[in-house]
């Protein structure tokens, strides 16, 4: 498409790193101890903060570090903890509060982690090796080497590399069943992204329930490219997992369920992660502006296992993952995308059978979710050409 010279406005990454840390039996009684006292704080304060004004449910609001700190006068772990803990529940009540007090009221207290501010905790390296210095409890920094993968190096090297702009923000130690210890670390970086409106392509992207996501390549009004990714593998694993989950439940095995379900989350964090990562390497590939699915009135059922696959996490990983790459990404109304015709233009439910679209207008046939997603492509790309107006 014809289109100006690219221009750019900055916008800010925040991705959050989970770090596998090597640890003791001594150093996870400290940490046990550190979890405790501010899970404490953290129930104490979503008891206490509903005795406020609405308008005080600030992260900022010092009056509520205050309450926290008079309670826990004889406290295990330092003041910025406590602090960390009543900003903490801040936040949540407060987005509890933005989103009309839908659901339920933010519960503390259970957790199985430790929040950290920036001041607390070093990324340092030593002898080519990575490591985590965490000081919740006053006079006593504890040392975690770090288990790095190829993934989390490249975090890692970014933020102990003084020429680079990456920072880090806040850390939080999660404790699980088995005794390990993970750190989920926040990294923050300025980047160049496009404007949409001086973009090359429009790349729209539906995720299905057969096919994990299909893209769409659309750029003068021509598709240029289309993938699909497909579901059958993974549908396949969950299904066997489910069968084993069953069977260990039977049994009364417990730890084999909760084992169970944590190699359930790590396959599906791999899953997301290689398809998101895919779509943003095709989009920067293309100079393509990225058209998701606006996800507001999605309502997910149990009725079928696949329908708790994570759509919300792999559009968030698909946008920072492209934002990080310089790319822009908009969310476009999906209403009618997978039953329209995107030839002629003609809506009608009965053209789409299961993964078969076939328009009985103009006889067009495609698989129902490459449809969707050129529909995706195509409305953004309209949409694209009124800003260049």
């Amino acid at each position: 498409m014809d289109q100006p010279d690219q221009s750019t406005t900055t916008e800010t990454v925040i991705r959050t790193v989970v770090l596998e840390l090597e640890t003791s039996a001594s150093k996870i009684a400290q940490v046990q101890k550190g979890i405790k006292e501010f899970q404490s704080m953290a129930s104490y304060m979503a008891d206490l903060i509903v005795t406020v004004p609405e308008s005080d449910w600030q992260p900022q609001n010092n009056t509520l570090y205050r309450m926290v700190t008079r309670e826990f006068d004889d406290r295990l772990v330092k003041a910025t903890t406590a602090r960390e803990a009543a900003q903490h529940v801040a936040e949540a009540f407060s987005s509890w509060q933005s989103r009309g007090k839908q659901g339920k009221r933010p519960k503390f207290g259970n957790g199985t982690y430790l929040l950290l501010s920036h001041q607390d905790f070093d990324i340092e390296q030593n002898n080519g090796k990575y490591g985590l210095k965490a000081r919740f409890i006053p006079h006593n920094g504890i040392w975690f080497g770090i288990n790095d993968s190829p993934y989390s190096r490249d975090f890692l090297k970014r933020v102990c590399d003084s020429s680079d702009d990456a920072t880090t923000g806040s850390c939080e130690l999660h404790l699980a069943d088995d005794g390990s210890l993970q750190a989920h670390l926040v990294i923050k970086w300025d980047v160049e992204v496009i404007e949409p409106n001086t973009a090359d392509s429009t790349l729209g992207v539906d995720l299905g329930e057969n096919v994990i996501y299909a893209v769409a390549l659309i750029d003068s009004g021509e598709i240029a490219d289309i993938q699909l990714e497909s579901g059958k593998e993974f549908r396949h694993y969950r299904e066997r997992l489910k069968k084993k989950r069953s069977h260990l439940m039977e049994r009364g095995d417990l730890r084999g369920v909760r084992k169970c379900r944590n190699e359930h989350e790590r396959y599906t964090e791999q899953v997301l992660d290689t398809a998101s990562r895919e779509i943003a390497e095709l989009a920067k590939e293309n100079q393509a502006v990225i058209a998701l699915e606006d996800l507001t009135h999605y309502r997910t059922t149990a009725a079928d296992p696949i329908h708790d696959w994570p759509y919300a996490a792999l559009q968030e990983k698909i946008a920072y993952k492209a934002t990080a790459e310089g790319i822009p990404v908009e969310t476009i109304d999906p209403r009618g995308t997978s039953i329209t015709c995107r030839k002629c233009g003609q809506t009608n439910r009965e053209y789409r059978d299961g993964a078969d679209f076939e328009c009985f207008r103009c006889g067009y046939e495609v698989h129902a979710d490459v449809n969707a997603a050129i529909n995706l492509a195509t409305r953004l790309e309209d949409i694209v050409l009124n800003d260049r107006r």
